[in-house]
């Protein structure tokens, strides 16, 4: 019963390939038929373009098929061009090889990483007298202890 079923779902499997036919001629008259199709269609798209820029250059609208009139690369210069981009990403791996200079984690970070608090020091902080300094006055303890005091002298005495 199994079997039935999967052979059932799998009858329906590649049928849009097998339903396109080919086209592979083997006559000379099936080439040019062929030819033709192709031509036919390359001219319809033609005049669709032809059309699609005679419709921007009457509502003046940017051009969507723009004309190229620039020097095609050819092989000599597209090989010399990779071979250029080649050595240089070649020289800058022997470079960083040779510099042997330290890589990844935390290294060059500005600072570093904070000293790690003891437990007394934790304790003290989570239970220890709460600061009440409002959120206007936002970083008022990294000042000095002058600026402080001349900003409010209750709060600097508090923090």
């Amino acid at each position: 019963m199994a079997s039935k079923f999967i052979k059932a779902l799998m009858s329906g499997v590649g049928q849009a390939i097998n339903k396109t036919k080919t086209n592979v001629p083997t006559t000379e008259i099936g080439k040019k038929i062929r030819d033709l199709k192709i031509a036919t269609q390359k001219s319809k798209a033609g005049k669709a373009k032809l059309d699609q820029t005679i419709f921007e250059l009457k509502n003046n609208k940017p051009f969507t098929f723009k004309s190229n009139k620039g020097k095609t690369e050819s092989n000599k210069e597209s090989y010399k061009r990779i071979t250029e981009e080649n050595n240089k990403v070649i020289k800058n791996m022997l470079d960083k090889a040779a510099e042997k200079k330290a890589d990844g984690g935390r290294i060059g970070r500005k600072f570093g990483s904070p000293k790690p608090k003891t437990n007394v020091e934790k304790i003290k902080q989570t239970f220890g007298p709460k600061k009440n300094v409002p959120s206007k006055l936002k970083g008022f303890s990294k000042l000095p202890e002058k600026v402080q005091q001349q900003m409010n002298k209750k709060l600097a005495k508090k923090v």
